[in-house]
């Protein structure tokens, strides 16, 4: 028998925290809000994915090489995204999340503005720098307001809509920022997509909504290096967090760099190149993320360990499609791969970042997403693009324009860590679960 909330003590509250929440219908404004939150995350990468579309004409103008523009598109971003990603979340916990998110979203997009006002290598550094920080405020908050707004057996659905968002971000992204760099240069197409998060910005503070906390909250509230290691000594938790991150490297990595490799390989243009990867990859990386969280609202009841199963595998099924993808001479055929690996990349990629509530109490939610993003920010945002610019301009005097091609095979090595990493984590999910 439930006892009532006054009576209760704090090992039935633990008790209570492991036990199936009953099914719960989503009210209108908890859609409304998930709807809000996936317009922000789509703004979050349209913002972060623009520089990548927009590499070649850069590196042009500023006359910098391949290393520095992995160095700004990735490290400049992840490293200061990556420094106050832990103090935000921590702020997320125990503050209001939707002020957070609002005026975080404004600063993000005010630096991608000013990004294209950039006139040196310096100045856009520090701009992807204030782009970062921005950026940081964004995820665990959103994450934690997601796990409020939509119960637990519908948690990967909602966080699965949430990365629709991103997924559309970065294919409408790609061609909108395409389009815009050939009409009026790359620092007009930063300034102008920098501008329209603005008013996006006023909305969220304006109408989404704060869920109330429990009243236990305050009093479970602990310091951030015990938040962390409490996490730490979970395995479930560690090898899904580095499971998660890897994998970014490669994809994230091969992401950031695909159109300079179809515009160097295979003399695509500007806009072809961007209405083609995001046309492509839009509906299947939209449809992934759904089909995941409708998939795990199935597959759940049956086994909770297939959250960290499917990641698996559809980690290893995008295995081959990278390396076909890196030595291919059809660019049609790099492109269709290009939007399968983007549909089984979303499906596991967003079981994958539900999967990580359940490793942590809703007192710690928000900080356990802030470790996996903070962990992918670095590895997979920033180590990624940067390794593989590393890599190519290092092969250059050797293979020429084609250094890149090579470069990529830096993916499908990473991606067969992630997944060593993912069935590490099934094997002692069971044990580590607590909500």
């Amino acid at each position: 028998m439930l006892k009532s909330p006054e009576l209760m003590t704090a090992d039935d509250a633990s008790t209570e925290s492991v036990l199936p929440a009953p099914p719960t219908r989503i009210s209108a404004r908890s859609w409304y809000a998930v709807g809000i939150l996936a317009l922000i995350n789509c703004f979050a990468l349209t913002d972060r994915i623009g520089l990548s579309m927009l590499m070649e004409l850069i590196k042009h103008d500023l006359h910098l090489t391949d290393r520095q523009l992995g160095l700004v598109t990735g490290l400049a971003f992840a490293l200061f995204n990556v420094l106050f990603s832990l103090p935000l979340a921590w702020i997320a916990d125990r503050y209001s999340r939707v002020k957070l998110i609002s005026v975080c979203l404004a600063l993000w997009s005010a630096m991608t503005a000013l990004s294209g006002a950039a006139r040196t290598y310096p100045m856009l550094f520090l701009a992807r720098v204030g782009v970062g920080i921005g950026e940081a405020g964004c995820h665990p908050p959103a994450h934690s307001l997601i796990g409020d707004y939509v119960p637990r057996e519908k948690r990967a659905l909602g966080i699965g809509l949430f990365n629709a968002g991103a997924a559309v971000g970065v294919a409408a992204g790609m061609a909108l920022i395409g389009y815009l760099g050939e009409k009026i240069g790359w620092r007009g197409a930063l300034q102008v997509i920098g501008v329209l998060g603005l008013p996006l910005a006023l909305l969220a503070y304006f109408t989404l909504p704060e869920p109330a906390r429990p009243a236990s909250h305050k009093e479970m509230a602990e310091s951030p290096l015990k938040s962390v290691g409490a996490l730490f000594r979970r395995p479930a938790y560690v090898h899904l967090v580095l499971g998660a991150s890897i994998a970014l490297i490669g994809t994230q990595g091969f992401s950031v760099w695909a159109p300079s490799f179809l515009q160097r390989s295979f003399g695509m243009g500007l806009v072809e190149t961007g209405a083609w990867i995001g046309g492509l990859t839009a509906a299947p990386a939209v449809l992934g993320t759904i089909v995941g969280g409708v998939a795990m609202a199935w597959l759940f009841p049956r086994d909770s360990r297939w959250e960290l199963w499917l990641p698996a595998g559809m980690v290893a099924i995008c295995i081959p499609m990278f390396l076909v993808m890196v030595f291919s001479p059809k660019v049609w055929i790099i492109l269709a791969l290009k939007a399968l690996n983007s549909l089984f990349g979303a499906i596991g990629a967003s079981v994958a970042m539900a999967a990580i509530q359940s490793f942590a109490e809703p007192h710690r939610r928000a900080t356990a997403v802030s470790i996996a993003l903070l962990l992918a920010s670095l590895l997979g945002t920033g180590a990624g693009p940067f390794m593989i610019g590393y890599v190519s301009t290092a092969l250059e005097p050797s293979y020429g324009q084609e250094s890149l091609r090579y470069a990529l095979l830096i993916a499908p090595a990473m991606l067969v860590w992630a997944a060593c990493h993912y069935l590490l984590a099934a094997g002692y999910a069971l044990r580590d679960r607590v909500n």
